[in-house]
């Protein structure tokens, strides 16, 4: 007779399938300047810890990553305010490399869907479009 245990939990662990360690495990947490670092550290719950907090060159200004959401600071919300902008990972639908015909597909500018809307986060470079792609990604499919 099959055995009637119950599946396996998203984030849960078992000896046989432990998790997964994080992509940047031995390098977190990464961060640009420590007053953008401050900021995302001051917006924290209890037990949240960061993985990175990124600058960007476009009007997403600051891009944190924590074990439980995304943190973006919009300084072009409407009315000439900025708005510090936060998202589950169970709000994210997708996050994606945004490029021209005449750039590489891996480029700065990396799009985070969050419900119908998405934010661009231009990057000081491709290294760090990379790590906040793959951070996210990693937290979506873990």
């Amino acid at each position: 007779m099959p055995s009637m245990a119950h599946p396996i939990r998203h984030g849960s662990t078992t000896p046989d399938h432990p998790r997964r360690p994080h992509p940047l495990s031995a390098r977190l947490p990464r961060f640009d300047e420590t007053v953008q670092y401050d900021v995302i550290r001051d917006s924290l719950m209890p037990e949240e810890q960061i993985d990175g907090v990124y600058a960007s060159d476009s009007a997403i200004a600051l891009c944190g990553i924590t074990n439980r959401r995304v943190i973006l600071l919009d300084t072009a919300f409407p009315g000439g305010r900025a708005a510090l902008i936060t998202a589950p990972y169970s709000r994210i639908t997708t996050v994606a490399y945004v490029s021209t015909e005449d750039d590489p597909i891996f480029s700065r500018t990396v799009a985070i869907q969050i419900g119908r809307t998405f934010y661009e986060v231009t990057c000081r470079g491709e290294q760090q479009a990379a790590e906040i792609h793959d951070l996210i990604t990693w937290h979506l499919i873990d």
